[in-house]
């Protein structure tokens, strides 16, 4: 069953892992994902739910955190809005944390650690801020 994503679950994600809840706007915004579907990445790999978590990465970890299976993880990072974002902000949270409390490198993590692609994608975080943010983006 699909579950929404709501203003309230993303403040709420943002509170519960101490991360800026604009930060997981913009990353909402450039994902792009739909609550219900995955996408297939070049490596095989997919992206799942709104905000995109990966789960061949991120599945298992969830699953060992929340004593839950796999299959009942990745339907829910993939089916409920409010669990994506949840498991976004988690990620957001070690990913800031991996980077040393740096939010810009941090938030560029959460899709790659490589230098060069996460370059590219802090270029779209910019862009994604400009739509979201116009009056401030001046």
């Amino acid at each position: 069953m699909l579950a929404p994503l709501t203003a309230a679950c993303i403040s709420a994600a943002a509170t519960a892992y101490g991360v800026a809840e604009p930060a997981l706007w913009l990353i909402l915004k450039t994902e792009g994902g739909q609550i219900g579907a995955c996408t297939t990445n070049v490596n095989g790999s997919h992206d799942c739910g709104p905000a995109q978590v990966n789960a061949e990465i991120w599945v298992p970890q969830f699953a060992t955190l929340t004593h839950r299976s796999v299959s009942e993880i990745f339907y829910a990072i993939r089916d409920n809005g409010c669990f994506n974002i949840y498991a976004a902000a988690y990620i957001l949270r070690v990913k800031v944390d991996e980077a040393r409390g740096d939010v810009w490198d941090g938030i560029g993590r959460y899709n790659s650690a490589t230098p060069a692609l996460k370059h590219a994608y802090q270029l779209r975080l910019i862009e994604s801020y400009r739509q979201l943010y116009p009056q401030a983006a001046r």
